[in-house]
């Protein structure tokens, strides 16, 4: 490769080290070591956002404020174009949430594997609704928020307390709504009923940040 494109050795290994913390190759050890190409990953992406948004002032406020209104774009769609395999995924994400609920949310990990679901919730939306830039967007929003998340938690006095869970009956009793609707095609109220559940969502979170607190991405 440095003899194909006539550069040094220090030049290609800086090259290398630049597009690998892109994310775009991996360099790999060994016999058959070298550069591999990978797909360009969102979370890159999301970082710099992320970034950018710190540096800039924004808040907890104004992070879940557009989440609320972007992610009902995402659900109007949703309703208008969700296929029955998404359907059925949306189904099952909501029976895993339940499943997790009725076997209780006693300890910090029972209460991660529950946000994670409501994450997939999240994703799938994103996914079936069948717009690739709303879909990219999504993630790195979602990639923020929870990056976010993570740090409020770790500069809590005790990080392995476990969060007040009484609302989550109602979270999922609204994602199931959610479904109906979308399975229904009422893009309208499915959009409506989505909008007033993320800033009822947004509410929850405000019990224990700081709606004006600096959106953050390091400890």
């Amino acid at each position: 490769m440095v003899e194909d494109l006539g550069v040094s050795r220090p030049t290609l290994r800086e090259a290398f080290r630049i597009l690998e913390s892109e994310g775009l190759i991996t360099v790999l050890t060994g016999a058959r070591g070298g550069p591999q190409v990978r797909l360009p990953d969102l979370s890159v992406a999301s970082r710099h956002i992320g970034l950018y948004l710190q540096t800039r002032g924004a808040t907890l406020a104004d992070l879940l404020e557009a989440r609320a209104e972007f992610g009902a774009i995402c659900v109007r769609l949703l309703a208008e174009r969700c296929t029955r395999e998404g359907l059925e995924e949306l189904t099952a994400c909501v029976r895993e949430q339940y499943r997790v609920w009725e076997a209780g949310v006693d300890t910090g990990a029972d209460f991660a594997r529950w946000v994670s679901l409501t994450g997939d919730f999240h994703n799938l939306i994103a996914l079936h609704c069948r717009n690739k830039t709303l879909e990219a967007q999504s993630k790195s929003l979602a990639d923020v928020l929870g990056a976010h998340r993570v740090v409020s938690i770790q500069r809590r006095a005790d990080p392995d307390a476990v969060a007040d869970t009484s609302y989550i009956p109602g979270v999922i009793a609204d994602y199931e709504k959610l479904v109906r609707l979308v399975e229904a095609g009422n893009a309208a109220a499915a959009e409506k009923h989505w909008r007033a559940h993320l800033y009822g969502a947004a509410e929850v979170v405000y019990r224990n940040r700081e709606r004006d607190s600096i959106i953050s991405l390091f400890d």
